[in-house]
Order: structure tokens, then C-alpha cells, then sequence
């Protein structure tokens, strides 16, 4: 804590110490001097709250919620300190006891809890369960904390002393209670303190932070020795733990963290500077309240035993911390039942986005490679027979140019749609661009009937932005069987088994006979049969087309609608 810090906790500590000399003293009178000392402690924790909640505003993650969580701590601790000087300062009552303020003053640690559990920061997974949950959580954490630390100091010591001492039982009670629960927090505080991940990011606000918890803690610590003693009063000295410390907490709230600091210096923080979260921290974190109570169930079945009662106490209390700790456990099983759903979902997309092209929702490449692959080896078993089916759409740039790349995508989607609808027993992928490969479990000739279907179906025209396209496509077919052949497209003198024709082979074939087909006349299907002998495929709603290069055009209607008949060339 340096620079601008530092000079800030000074100025703000010599107002402090100012006041309480001041009101200390008793130059003013001892009315006058308790009256400033009220209104000192008010203002100071009113101050607090209203910090904490303004900066909370302009902050996100973790230095939202801990500012939060004292906004409404301190706002609960200024209504008990509004209450307690009500009683002494209007009613002129020296040590107000086991009144209406406690309530506030109580209900102060149990929303700091959460608070200095947000300085651990947010891991990945209480990232993902959520605000909501997140704040439950830190809320049943730090009741069951300060709960079951009561029990326990109960049921081994201050039991005892309540009911050994002079001051009356309720009294003394309250009064014990203050630092008891200043205890947990400034054990948490040093826990804190001595994890340098955490305290690295947020150095400055834990410290500042921590010394007003400590300095109250200190004050709390002796109105129990006063009211222990009997006391009639609390001088006003004392008193200067609660001025001071609500006074850094407000300091604490208004202080960025390092990284902040560092973004103003610097202008960009990179992903490196942010500490990783440490896994032991977090689990300690989840395991803390349930070790708690192990310890609770321990020593109060040891008292149990050697007493043979247990003080009510230590039966309302112990029995209220069990209840949280079982919602506590309802809502983290709700919460890991919806965190299993959401990552089943998750890894359900990501298996579907791995397979499948993103556009048309076909299968992709490498989803079409294993089919294939699979489909190879079952026909080598002698398990049914397959062809497979290369499709390329003719003049398809000409889509892009016309009507952009929307447009073609707007195509591309519907083309995929009929080529689903026209293979029955077999898999659909879009193999790259504006191809598409079909896998058929069927003889040749179906194969060939499938090849059709599929032209004719593609040639249809598709309204456009109110215009109708219409796009052929050529096919190469191969039936996966005994298709090796020449260079030149000419079967060997000795035909290959199956065996010997790798899937990339099986897809060369299919891509020469597709090419064939463009250059013998656009909107054609050539095919090899199990000899491996190239052919064209008859295609009787093409009879006038085969050879020729008709005009499909983007925007152009089906060329066999023309009324000019189609160039050859």
C-alpha cells in the first residue's frame, strides 16, 4: 500500500484521532463528549455503507459482490449503532445491554462472511453456477460459520463461564457474542493475509478491509471485558475502534485493486497478470462448514457423555445450523444436477458441431470420411453392397456474384434440404464448398436411380430475393465393388478385389467420373461399374441437354424451360 493510499488512510486516521480526543478528553462535557462520540460511530458506519454501495455499482465479479455484501453489513451494524445512541445519548443510558441494537450489530458478521470469501475470487465453476447461487451460498456459508463457532465456544467454555459469573446470564451472553464472531472473521482476515494468490490481486482493500474488522473487533472485545466486569459505562476512548474501523472499511470499498491500478497505468491487462485460482483454497472453502460441524458433533457427543445434558443454547442453535447446513446441501445438489444437465447439453452440441457442417446441418467431411471408411469394411465382409455419390452444382459462383454470399448460403441450405430428401437408405454430407457426397447402401442401378432423382431435384428453381435460380449439378457415381482402373479412365486388363481399393481411391473415382460429366455437357452423371468401366448415366428428363452446356445461370430460370434451345459445343 503506497502513494496515494497511504495518504488518504492518514488523513482519514488523523480525523479519527482528532474526534476521539476531542470527544475523549471531556473538555466538551461528559453529555457532549458521548453525543459527538454517537454521532462519530453513526456517520462513520452510515459513510461506510454508502460507499461500499456506490462502488459496487461501478464494479463487476468478485469486487461487486464482497462491496455488496458490506454495504449490507454496515448498513445493518449503522441501524443497531443508530439504536444504541438512541439509549445513550436521548435515554442516558451509560452501557446499553441486550437491547434492539444487537439484532444489527449481529446480523454485521454474518454478511462479512461472504464478503471476505469473495476475495478468493471466482473459479470456473462458481463462475458457471451463477450470481444467485453464488450468493446463497456465501450467505448459509457464513451463518453456519458464526453458528457453529457459537456452539462450539458454548458447549467448551463460555457455557460455563455464563453460568458462573455475576452479570446477569443474557447480558453477558450478548456481550461474549461480539468477540466471538470478530474472532471468525479476523481468523479469516489472517487466512487471507497468507494466501499470496489471493491477497496479490486485492493487497490494498484486504488490508484496509482487515485492520477496520480488526479495530472494531478490538472495541467489541472491550465492551465483553466491561460488561463482564460489571461496568456501569464504556468511556468514550474506547470507542475509537468503531470510528476508526468503519472509517477504513469505507476506505477499503473506495481503493481499486492492483490489477485496476495497473490498467490506469498502463492502459491493458493481460489474461497472464490475473492470479490463478488455487484449488486447495476452494476446496477448504466448500469443506469448511461441514468441518465445522464434524467438530461441533465431536465435542458435543464428548460433553454428552460426561455431563448428560446439553444447554438449550447449544440444542437451538446447534439444530438451527443443521437445517442450513441440509438447505445448504439441497441447493448444491440442484445446483450439480443442473450443472450435469448443462454440460451434457454442451458436450452434446459440441459432438453435433464436430460432424455436422455448420450451414446446411449435413454431416461434414470427416464425419462422411468415417462412414465411408465403415462402409468400405462392411462390403469387404461381404455385408450388402453400397455406392457412393459425388455431387458438384454447376455454375454456382455465379449465384455468389449475383446475389452475394447470403444469397448462395440461402441456396446452399435449401439444395441441402432435397438431396435429405431424396436418399432413403443411405448419409448426406457437404464435402466442401459446393460439393456434396451421398453413401448409399444399394446396388448399382438404384445407385443410379438415386443419382437422377437427385439432378432432377437440384435443377428446380429457388425463389431468391423474389427471383428464381435454378442450378444444375453433375454427378460422379462409384460403386463400391471391383473399380480400380487406368489413368485414362480404362479398366484393368485384370480387375482388382475391393480390398485393394483404398477410400481415397473410392473418392478420386467418384471426382474423375464427376468431371467427366462436366466436360461431356453440364447437368451430367457418368458412374463406374463393378468393372471398373466408365459410363453415362441415361437421364431422361436431360435427353436434350447431354452434350451441351446449358445456361444455368443465377437468376436464369431452368434452361430446359428456355424457349431458345441450348448452344451445343
Amino acid at each position: 500500500m503506497t502513494g496515494p493510499p497511504i495518504r488518504r488512510v492518514a488523513v482519514v486516521l488523523g480525523c479519527v484521532l482528532s474526534v476521539v480526543l476531542v470527544a475523549g478528553t471531556g473538555v466538551l462535557g461528559h453529555r457532549t463528549s458521548v453525543l459527538i462520540d454517537d454521532i462519530a460511530q453513526l456517520a462513520g458506519g452510515v459513510t461506510a455503507t454508502v460507499v461500499c454501495w456506490r462502488t459496487a455499482s461501478r464494479r463487476t465479479g468478485s469486487e461487486r459482490h464482497w462491496r455488496v455484501s458490506m454495504a449490507a453489513g454496515m448498513a445493518c451494524w449503522s441501524a443497531g449503532m443508530a439504536v444504541w445512541a438512541f439509549y445513550r445519548s436521548a435515554l442516558n443510558t451509560p452501557l446499553p445491554t441486550t437491547s434492539v441494537a444487537d439484532v444489527g450489530f449481529f446480523l454485521f458478521p454474518v454478511f462479512a462472511v461472504p464478503a471476505l470469501l469473495a476475495f478468493t475470487g471466482l473459479s470456473p465453476r462458481r463462475a458457471a453456477a451463477g450470481t444467485r447461487h453464488l450468493w446463497s451460498m456465501s450467505l448459509l456459508d457464513g451463518a453456519i460459520i458464526v453458528g457453529s463457532l457459537f456452539v462450539l465456544s458454548w458447549a467448551t467454555a463460555l457455557g460455563a463461564t455464563v453460568r458462573s459469573t455475576r452479570s446477569h446470564s443474557l447480558e453477558f451472553l450478548v456481550a461474549i457474542m461480539y468477540p466471538i464472531t470478530d474472532l471468525v472473521l479476523v481468523a479469516m482476515i489472517v487466512l487471507l493475509a497468507t494466501i499470496s494468490r489471493t491477497s496479490a490481486r486485492y493487497r490494498t482493500q484486504l488490508a484496509l478491509l482487515g485492520s477496520g474488522i480488526s479495530m472494531m473487533a478490538v472495541s467489541d472485545s472491550i465492551y465483553a471485558y466491561l460488561v463482564a466486569v460489571g461496568a456501569d459505562m464504556m468511556p468514550v476512548l474506547t470507542d475509537s475502534g468503531f470510528i476508526a474501523g468503519t472509517a477504513l472499511i469505507a476506505l477499503a470499498a473506495a481503493t481499486p485493486s492492483t490489477i485496476d491500478a495497473d490498467r490506469s497505468t498502463t492502459g491493458t491487462t493481460s489474461t497472464a497478470q490475473l492470479p490463478p485460482k488455487s484449488a486447495a483454497v476452494e476446496r477448504t472453502q466448500l469443506l469448511l462448514p461441514y468441518a465445522l460441524m464434524g467438530v461441533i458433533g465431536v465435542v458435543l457427543a464428548f460433553v454428552w457423555v460426561h455431563t448428560g445434558e446439553l444447554d438449550s443454547p447449544v440444542i437451538v442453535v446447534g439444530s438451527a445450523v443443521v437445517l442450513l447446513a441440509l438447505v445448504r446441501q439441497m441447493i448444491t445438489l440442484i445446483q450439480h444436477d443442473n450443472l450435469l444437465r448443462s454440460l451434457s447439453r454442451a458436450q452434446a452440441e459440441l459432438s453435433h458441431r464436430a460432424h455436422h457442417d455448420g450451414l446446411t446441418g449435413l454431416l461434414n467431411r470427416s464425419s462422411f470420411d468415417e462412414h465411408l471408411r465403415s462402409t468400405v469394411a462392411d462390403v469387404r465382409a461381404g455385408r450388402g453392397q453400397a455406392v457412393l455419390l459425388l455431387i458438384d452444382l454447376d455454375d454456382f459462383k455465379s449465384v455468389n456474384d449475383r446475389f452475394g454470399h447470403a444469397g448462395g448460403d440461402q441456396l446452399l441450405i435449401e439444395l441441402a434440404r432435397r438431396l435429405e430428401r431424396c436418399v432413403v437408405d443411405g448419409v448426406v454430407a457437404r464435402y466442401g464448398g459446393d460439393e456434396f457426397t451421398v453413401l448409399v447402401r444399394v446396388d448399382l442401378e438404384t445407385g443410379h436411380a438415386t443419382a437422377v432423382r437427385i439432378a432432377s431435384a437440384l435443377r428446380s428453381p429457388h425463389v431468391i430475393d423474389g427471383r428464381p435460380v435454378a442450378v444444375g449439378a453433375c454427378v460422379g457415381v462409384v460403386q463400391i465393388g471391383r473399380c480400380e482402373t487406368n489413368d485414362d479412365g480404362t479398366p484393368y486388363s485384370k480387375p482388382h478385389r475391393i480390398d485393394d481399393v483404398e477410400e481415397d481411391e473410392l473418392m478420386r473415382l467418384a471426382d474423375r467420373a464427376m468431371y467427366r460429366a462436366k466436360h461431356g455437357g453440364k447437368a451430367g452423371i457418368y458412374a463406374y461399374d463393378s468393372s471398373g468401366i466408365l459410363s453415362e448415366v441415361p437421364n431422361l428428363l436431360d435427353q436434350g441437354m447431354r452434350g451441351t452446356s446449358p445456361k444455368i445461370v443465377a437468376g436464369e430460370p431452368d434452361p430446359s424451360r428456355l424457349i431458345v434451345p441450348p448452344t451445343r459445343t
